[in-house]
């Protein structure tokens, strides 16, 4: 057998195979005769159930791994109009949420907030409504040390979503194998499932999850069952209120007047080519380019460059350019991101109309030691509008916190015109 090459552990310097070595290093003990041990895996479709390991009948929770059973069959979905997010029944205040929490730690100016000592199956409804503000207000809110079953995620997630579809259920993505958690997505990375550079690229999988869908998720959770080992596997989030700030008001004017096509045909169709059971026919719908949360009345640029195909009505030339800057703005702009490091029993809750994410994929190993396992609900939200539902025209979160704070909103707008003189200075 050829050498295994190895890196310094992030953890006791222990070494560890390389990545880049896999393919000498085939036939590690315990891995004879795996002919999938480094099948490239593409993270944008899901791996047919024959692809999921089944031999350890000793991790418990087993049932949590994902499947994909054949006689799950969803009718399409049908919109859900007057959708109201949770958070507008919420106290301003949030007093009775803040008493809940023994700290409070903003992650970013623009994005990211964690609650320490908060134990979610304890909330009551007000509280739980003033979670829901804090989500629309901060994009995404980090909770640690839960202890969740599934049932219990699905439960509490319900909570967030209308009485006619409470959550969104994937239509291709492996679903837990114990029966009646259909509407939890399974996140399942492991040691056959090597991320394929040439099948995507680090920007293609930025995304809101399935914005192809009318009613598209808003209030979205992760629960993260088991991490790597040796770390890794974050998740990266970017905030598209920010984004939209980012612009000038003309540009901002003008990006409001667009709309856009979101496609999950792609994903349908990368499904059945790998043999999964389609369980609703994929879907084209025209969004809106601008959105306004309904809850904070702040607009936010609605793409991402997994699910969004073309702006309407402009020439493809002018889609491809607009597109391309608010990709590049939404990922570099070191302003409007966060990234979450997990922990076994860390909840993460974001504002899915509002932020945009990317999971890292830098954990792959040819061993156990590399697997990852969380399950997700994504609660039903409101059909995407530029309007708030008294039809009136939502507003630049940035110019809403200055007037808050008393400061001059067209101070603000004619700084953005004025060029710096002066080079960079570090």
């Amino acid at each position: 057998m050829a050498p295994i090459s190895t890196s310094p552990s992030r953890r006791g310097g222990n070494p560890r195979p390389n990545p880049e070595e896999g393919s000498k290093a085939a036939d590690l003990k315990g891995t004879e005769g795996k002919a999938s041990l480094f099948q490239s895996f593409n993270p944008y479709h899901n791996a047919g159930a024959d692809d999921i390991p089944d031999e350890e009948e000793d991790y418990k929770h087993a049932g949590l791994k994902p499947a994909f059973p054949k006689d799950l069959v969803y009718e399409p979905y049908e919109p859900i109009h007057g959708v109201r997010d949770r958070g507008l029944f919420a106290d301003r205040s949030k007093a009775s949420l803040l008493k809940a929490c023994s700290d409070v730690t903003d992650l970013t100016v623009n994005i990211g907030t964690e609650l320490h000592g908060v134990d979610v199956l304890s909330l009551s409804p007000a509280q739980k409504d003033e979670l829901a503000l804090l989500v629309a207000e901060r994009g995404v809110v980090v909770l640690r040390n839960q202890k969740l079953t599934g049932e219990q995620l699905r439960d509490w997630g319900r909570y967030f979503g209308p009485p006619e579809r409470p959550l969104h259920q994937h239509p291709s993505s492996g679903v837990p194998k114990q029966r009646g958690l259909d509407e939890l997505h399974v996140v399942w990375h492991e040691e056959t499932m090597r991320p394929s550079e040439a099948s995507y690229s680090r920007t293609d999988i930025w995304h809101s999850d399935v914005t192809y869908e009318v009613n598209p998720p808003g209030i979205t959770g992760l629960y993260n069952i088991l991490n790597p080992a040796n770390g890794g596997g974050d998740t990266l989030f970017s905030s598209c209120y920010g984004l939209y700030d980012a612009f000038s008001p003309e540009m901002q004017t003008y990006l409001s007047s667009l709309s856009a096509v979101h496609s999950g045909l792609e994903q349908a169709e990368g499904a059945a080519a790998a043999g999964v059971h389609l369980r609703r026919p994929g879907i084209k719908t025209v969004h809106p380019l601008v959105r306004t949360n309904p809850v904070t009345g702040w607009k936010s640029i609605f793409v991402n460059p997994a699910f969004t195909r073309e702006i309407v009505g402009v020439p493809k030339s002018e889609s491809d350019a607009v597109l391309r800057m608010l990709y590049e703005m939404m990922i570099v702009n070191s302003d409007l991101t966060l990234r979450v490091k997990w922990q076994e029993g860390t909840l993460v809750l974001w504002a899915n109309d509002s932020t945009v994410h990317s999971a890292t994929y830098d954990h792959w190993t040819p061993d156990r030691s590399c697997r990852r396992h969380a399950i997700r609900f994504a609660a039903t939200g409101e059909i995407p509008s530029l309007y708030l539902p008294d039809g009136t025209e939502g507003r630049s979160r940035r110019e809403a916190l200055w007037e808050v704070n008393g400061w001059p909103v067209e101070a603000l707008r004619e700084r953005r015109k004025q060029k710096a003189n002066g080079g960079f200075k570090d």
